[in-house]
């Protein structure tokens, strides 16, 4: 890493800690969720259709909802924590001074997306902690598999978080985009319920949506014991994903 990136990746990180905001709805909110709805739904199955009780963890509602929670705050980091900060910058017209300062575009950027990468143990561990501690939660693949998962799922989401910002100049319209993008995949892709409740005609454009490849991948892993090697078609959903967000953030993105 150079030396100004690293400068301006520190920075970052000291501009997140610094605000109470960010350390509830990063660490406590998903925390507060989680405790919530597996006291609500405890040794339920994960299908609210399904008939029974299960106790035997991996089967019940809370194992279901671990790698969704985990999921949503992935996705919630890379849209408000990077397309938020962006937009406010710009309104700030810090943007523009820093358009003055000897600093390339790209390191700019690239310092938003490894501060979101530094983000990701930081929500994913003590959530699982916590889950496990509670609610008995116990992850059946390794911890590389998982961190890979996230990783992948982190930078997809960075990547459409800096496209969005990329000409947003008022909170209103960062707040719109973002809220567009984040609703309809809260809904669609699995983090309360199984996306088989979804008519079939849907299903195509719910495997296309990052959240539920995300998910999806968080889950067979968790769950499942599944490797990344067999997770190929959610890392070519996420991947796409951010490859396309990166490479329209380079042709959109504007300093003011």
């Amino acid at each position: 890493m150079s030396s100004p990136l690293a400068h301006l990746v520190l920075a970052r990180l000291r501009e997140s800690f610094r605000q109470p905001e960010t350390i509830f709805w990063t660490f406590l909110f998903p925390a507060l969720l989680a405790v919530a709805l597996g006291v609500a739904f405890r040794g339920e199955r994960p299908d609210p259709s399904a008939v029974g009780i299960v106790a035997e963890p991996g089967l019940r509602y809370i194992d279901f909802l671990i790698p969704g929670l985990l999921g949503m705050n992935l996705m919630g980091g890379g849209l408000w924590g990077i397309g938020w900060s962006i937009v406010e910058m710009r309104i700030r017209k810090l943007l523009k001074l820093q358009l003055a300062a000897p600093m390339r575009r790209r390191d700019f950027l690239l310092s938003h997306i490894l501060t979101r990468v530094c983000f990701v143990p930081l929500e994913v561990v003590p959530l699982l902690i916590l889950a496990g501690l509670i609610f008995n939660v116990t992850m059946s693949g390794s911890a590389l598999d998982l961190a890979v998962v996230a990783a992948a799922g982190a930078l997809s989401f960075a990547g459409l978080g800096t496209l969005l910002a990329s000409r947003a100049r008022t909170t209103e319209t960062i707040y719109g985009l973002i809220n567009l993008c984040t609703l309809p995949m809260i809904v669609l892709s699995g983090v309360f319920f199984s996306t088989r409740r979804f008519p079939d005609a849907l299903q195509p454009l719910i495997k296309a949506l990052p959240l539920t490849a995300l998910i999806d991948a968080l889950r067979a892993v968790i769950n499942d014991g599944a490797s990344i090697l067999s997770l190929g078609p959610q890392f070519l959903v996420l991947g796409l994903w951010g490859a396309f967000s990166f490479a329209g953030t380079r042709w959109l993105f504007r300093w003011s």
